[in-house]
């Protein structure tokens, strides 16, 4: 999936644009969204939600330079899905920051120990921050990238009703903790063929229609 410049809203028409349905764009954010413990949360996106991310940005510091836009687009680009892959960003949440300063070196390594699995299928783990899949050995952050790709099997599996789960393996974070019925409703239709390509080319305004 390709999303240019010219998939965004000027920053005027924007401004108009989220006073009536920033409510339902944030509906749909957390209608993608689910904890996995107490740490961490899995936002998993489609080209509602990043669009709305870029904008937001976009919006928040008043930006209006097509290549300064460009770049934000680029910074998201990997998050963007194809249909055959779910992809996620990771937000480790810790309020008290004692705990954030002791805890978050090793929830940045377990990032990378994140899984789905698909009925009794075997775990797939998720490829994590693969612009810097090393990061979290110099700076642990609190937001990482996931992308979790799916075999025709494991999709067609999907697709036909099969319950899903996400857990993490690292022994300092080990969790496990089934998809919501209205989180994997959405997920499913990411994998529905041809679906994302028809919302790739839908004009932005239509997303106040987005399921």
């Amino acid at each position: 999936m390709k999303l240019g410049v010219d998939d965004l809203m000027t920053l005027r028409d924007y401004g108009l644009y989220r006073r009536e349905h920033r409510p339902r764009l944030i509906a749909h954010r957390q209608a993608r969204t689910m904890e996995l413990g107490p740490a961490m949360r899995l936002q998993f996106e489609d080209v509602w939600t990043i669009r709305y991310q870029i904008q937001e940005v976009l919006h928040a510091e008043q930006v209006s330079d097509p290549a300064a836009a460009q770049q934000e687009i680029d910074a998201y680009a990997r998050l963007l899905p194809d249909g055959t892959q779910w992809k996620a960003s990771l937000l480790i949440g810790l309020p008290d920051p004692g705990e954030r300063a002791r805890e978050l070196p090793a929830l940045s390594e377990a990032a990378h120990r994140i899984y789905v699995q698909v009925g009794t299928q075997a775990r797939i783990f998720a490829l994590a921050n693969e612009d810097q899949c090393d990061r979290h050995l110099a700076r642990p952050s609190g937001v990482h990238f996931l992308r979790f790709p799916l075999p025709g099997a494991l999709r067609e599996a999907a697709l036909a009703g099969a319950t899903a789960s996400f857990g993490c393996s690292h022994p300092r974070y080990e969790w496990h903790a089934p998809v919501p019925a209205e989180v994997l409703m959405q997920l499913r239709r990411d994998l529905v063929p041809g679906i994302v390509q028809r919302c790739s080319s839908m004009p932005y305004e239509v997303l106040s229609h987005a399921p």
